[in-house]
């Protein structure tokens, strides 16, 4: 089955078959990238999961680019010159020669054009030659090209190439033993302020106390030099791996802080997920800056810019919602910043798709369908067979949400002096609730005693089973999501009714109804599951008996429902 094209992952999308990434630029960064907003990297495959994890590492790469080259373009002055950058940016000169001059080795294509470059300069320019990639380098010919194409990768430099490149080399590498000799800082303060820059330091290398700093600059870049002449020797010279990017503690993201924030107490998956959606926007926009750089201007921005998406303003507002709560955290719990720098900073919105309780036509409606008048059970896996005619039944004669039912075990039904009740719980493994309000028993109601509902659960318990609906499928965390997506789409198609409720909207049926009754708030929320409004104090001392829950389900009546019971 071809996977559709929206992918969760923001901008993950196909370009023909092969899955693409596009990542927006930060406007800050845009003219380092030439003016352009966006880059674009192919993801190399078809495969939508394998697409993902491509594409979250690469937007991940990316991200990064993105901060180290913010670093780079707006460096932090050096208050202070310390003894340890001298050696570490030496260490990263030293690297960085290296590393080109492997690359150079091991790309026979690469050395043809760099030597060309070098061709462009006089013997006496070449000393003062730093090696590199070439900024405007002069290209073979299209007949030197295939030449050069239709050699294989392991045959290596040719002879008079790598002649060619060892004298290049012994040049420059006698100009930097003069500028050593002499002490010839000059040589080497390009390279050391890149670097720095690079490391988000901005360093006055006229000042005395950097002259110690160049000078251990001049000796890494030297013995660079000489490293690669004994390349050029046949000697095997292996190229060091980089010192860490920075010398001091990197800055906390806001990444850093969701983090935190994901670990510190138990989450839903699908809270996790959401979080994180509105975070990688937020770091798409932004270019994810430390924390403590996160200004009201910047929530200004992000708002403006999540209306441009064309997502619901719902949606939008969950989004710009999500990053503030970790902003809370980050002031609140981690004080990482001295305020929240978004309050006040929203989206206003509606909801486009408002619940309401069924009517009783569509009710009547639902309920005349095959499925419950003959038990014509569906075939679609989301569906569970059986649990496609008990599940509404169960969502319209207790108000419960339809995860809270999908995860129901045979244990959970129980009987007591006051009849059989449904205990939905947090004990089964994958089992939850939306909250410590949800936890609860609620009554059968006599309706689906008739029905032959107790009669079902007692066969299922003769036959050792433990799911009350062996053949539905749970969706990890949120165990009701597959029945809801097929029960909304099936009656709205069985019933020709497209603005027909959904199933959660049962749960506002349930509560008119109990209101309708009389039965008073304090009740309806022990059986729905709902916060019931009171006081912490009048929480504690309100109890409500199992006699008061039965006579309050009990008080379900909906005439529009007429089944008749189907024994086995």
């Amino acid at each position: 089955m071809k996977q559709s094209t929206v992918a969760k992952l923001p901008g993950m999308y196909q370009r023909g078959t092969v899955w693409q990434l596009r990542v927006m630029i930060p406007l800050d960064l845009q003219p380092a990238y030439g003016g352009s907003t966006k880059l674009i990297r192919s993801l190399e495959t078809s495969d939508y999961g394998e697409a993902k994890l491509r594409g979250t590492k690469a937007r991940a790469e990316l991200l990064q680019e993105f901060a180290e080259k913010r670093r780079e373009l707006n460096p932090e002055p050096v208050a202070q010159i310390t003894p340890e950058l001298g050696p570490t940016l030496g260490k990263c000169i030293r690297v960085r020669l290296l590393h080109w001059d492997e690359q150079v080795r091991s790309d026979p294509q690469l050395a043809d054009t760099w030597l060309r470059f070098t061709d462009a300069f006089s013997y006496r320019n070449l000393t003062k030659l730093r090696l590199g990639p070439p900024a405007a380098p002069t290209l073979p010919s299209a007949a030197e090209l295939a030449e050069l194409a239709q050699r294989s990768p392991f045959d290596g430099l040719t002879s008079t190439q790598l002649a060619r490149l060892a004298e290049v080399n012994a040049t420059v590498d006698q100009a930097a033993a003069t500028a050593l000799a002499s002490r010839s800082l000059s040589a080497v303060v390009k390279m050391a302020d890149s670097e720095a820059r690079k490391l988000g330091l901005l360093v006055d290398w006229k000042a005395p106390e950097a002259r110690p700093a160049l000078l251990e600059c001049l000796r890494a870049y030297r013995a660079a030099l000489a490293d690669i002449v004994r390349r050029d020797d046949g000697q095997d010279i292996v190229t060091p791996d980089a010192p860490l990017k920075a010398t001091q503690k990197a800055p906390d993201r806001l990444r850093h802080v969701f983090e935190r924030w994901r670990g510190v107490k138990k989450r839903s998956e699908d809270s996790v997920r959401a979080c994180e959606r509105a975070l990688a926007l937020f770091e798409e926009r932004s270019g994810n800056p430390p924390v403590q750089a996160i200004t009201r201007a910047m929530g200004d921005d992000f708002r403006a810019w999540l209306q441009t998406l064309g997502t619901s303003s719902k949606t939008s507002h969950d989004r710009i919602t999500w990053v503030k709560s970790l902003l809370v955290y980050a002031y609140r719990d981690l004080e990482l910043i001295p305020r929240q720098p978004w309050e006040g900073i929203d989206i206003e919105h509606r909801t486009e798709n408002p619940r309401r309780p069924w009517t009783d036509d569509e009710l009547r409606a639902l309920f005349s369908l095959p499925l419950f008048t003959r038990q014509e059970l569906p075939t679609a896996p989301k569906a569970g067979r059986i649990a496609a005619y008990w599940i509404p039944l169960l969502g319209l004669y207790t108000g419960a949400r339809v995860g809270e039912l999908c995860q129901l075990r045979v244990a959970d039904i129980e009987s007591t002096k006051h009849g059989a009740f449904i205990r939905i719980t947090e004990e089964a493994e994958g089992a939850t609730v939306k909250t410590s309000a949800g936890i609860r028993r609620v009554p059968v109601h006599s309706e689906l005693v008739r029905l032959g509902f107790l009669d079902y659960v007692e066969a299922l318990r003769n036959a050792a089973k433990a799911s009350l609906w062996p053949e539905l499928p749970l969706r990890k965390g949120k165990p009701g999501a597959y029945f809801s997506d097929w029960f909304n789409a099936f009656h709205k198609r069985a019933t020709a009714n497209t603005a027909a409720p959904v199933f959660h909207a049962l749960r506002h049926t349930v509560r008119t109804a109990l209101h309708s009754a009389g039965v008073d708030r304090a009740t309806i929320g022990r059986v729905i599951g709902h916060d019931t409004g009171l006081s912490k104090a009048e929480e504690v001392y309100t109890h409500v008996s199992d006699m008061d829950l039965r006579a309050a389900v009990e008080a379900l009546r909906f005439p529009a429902v007429k089944l008749r019971a189907l024994r086995a």
